[in-house]
């Protein structure tokens, strides 16, 4: 029997200020769902606004940023309908985020011992710093971030995003993407231990499709603001039904034979927000007439989703 829905996003639409007063799109229409115990990866390259849908279900959107959802349900509860400070209460302890940038999540001028205690509500961190191998920042309790590796700090923002509060929800925002080869697996193993042993659900945000291989069990492909597919880890890796998926997992080196040249997708997203019809269509390359003005349905299928007009032909 499949985990109970923990997060139910429907139609999730987010627009920045732009110029002369004329909104931009950042995310359009998005929808998904995340169970219990299961790690869906968000994907896709920057500026797909994978980002803008971690702080729209945070409430942590900048200024002037406008949001709007048919649905927006955490574990039974509206968020759009709750008070600001119900929606803090939640973000401090049902709600963990780890973000991207380890070395700029943490106060410069406060020792990190100091700013663990603080952030952990006073309770006694020791034992999960020597669960994740942080027994220097007891042994160092006057250094401040920067005598910290890239590594250390990514493992005590987890700490305090998922040991400490023990949330149902990890939002994980790109948690790995300045950190080298080496303290990236440590940081993906320990993001599985934290679910098999609290069995919370993970939405990980990431535009490396190898991490995802490894750590997903369900992907969403997002490009220029819209989910253009979904499915399983094995669904998407070994049939993927979108251009921008198919191009996106040919750009892997893996997939790559020696002595080829590795695949590039051609164009730039640049302005494809505004495009009138499939926002992939000028960078597409099997595109069709109708793509460059008629925005594709999605097509569901049994644990997988697609929008594009050649598979609604193949469907």
């Amino acid at each position: 029997m499949p985990e109970p829905i923990l997060l139910d996003v429907e139609d999730l639409h987010v627009d920045y200020p732009g110029p002369a007063g004329v909104p931009v799109p950042a995310v359009r229409g998005v929808t998904f769902q995340l169970r219990r115990g299961e790690v869906l990866g968000l994907v896709g390259e920057s500026g797909s606004g994978k980002s803008t849908v971690c702080a729209a279900l945070t409430r942590t959107l900048p200024p002037g940023a406008r949001s709007r959802a048919t649905g927006l349900t955490f574990d039974g509860t509206e968020l759009g309908g709750l008070a600001e400070e119900a929606m803090r209460r939640l973000r401090a302890s049902r709600i963990g985020l780890v973000p991207q940038r380890p070395m700029t999540s943490l106060s410069p001028a406060t020792p990190v011992l100091a700013q663990l205690r603080w952030y952990g509500g006073g309770q006694d961190l020791t034992p999960l710093l020597e669960q994740v191998g942080l027994r220097a920042v007891l042994d160092r309790p006057r250094d401040y971030p920067h005598r910290f590796s890239g590594g250390q700090l990514q493992r005590l923002l987890i700490v305090l995003a998922a040991l400490a509060r023990r949330p149902d929800l990890l939002i994980a925002d790109e948690p790995t993407t300045t950190l080298d080869a080496t303290v990236q697996a440590q940081v993906l193993r320990l993001l599985l231990d934290l679910r098999d042993r609290l069995g919370l659900g993970i939405l990980y945000i990431t535009h490396d499709l190898a991490v995802v291989a490894q750590v997903c069990d369900r992907v969403a492909v997002m490009y220029s603001g819209r989910l253009v597919e979904t499915g399983t880890v094995g669904q998407i890796f070994a049939a993927p039904r979108h251009p921008y998926t198919q191009a996106l997992l040919a750009a892997l080196p893996g997939r790559t034979k020696p002595g080829d040249r590795l695949g590039a997708i051609q164009g730039s997203a640049v302005g494809a927000a505004r495009h009138p019809g499939c926002a992939f269509a000028p960078r597409c390359p099997v595109v069709l007439a109708r793509c460059q003005d008629e925005a594709p349905r999605q097509i569901v299928t049994p644990g997988a989703t697609v929008s594009c007009h050649r598979a609604e032909e193949s469907a």
